[in-house]
């Protein structure tokens, strides 16, 4: 999942629509608002922790869970 970044880009994790982290994406500057990013829909700021063989991660709404799989 190497997303390639472009000046003034962000990087986000994409989750699936049940929460599960399924790649990453970029973000782009809010071009009327200084300072704020557009996140895309379905996607969270915050890294998700290493995944082991046999897990999947899964974002709670606030942090990140790995369970099996």
């Amino acid at each position: 999942m190497n997303t390639k970044l472009q000046a003034g880009q962000r990087l986000v994790y994409q989750t699936d629509q049940d929460g599960f982290f399924v790649g990453t994406t970029v973000a782009d500057p809010d071009p009327k608002n200084p300072g704020v990013w557009l996140i895309p829909a379905g996607c969270v700021e915050l890294a998700p922790p290493p995944i082991g063989s046999g897990k999947k991660a899964i974002w709670s709404g606030y942090k990140w869970k790995v369970i099996d799989m």
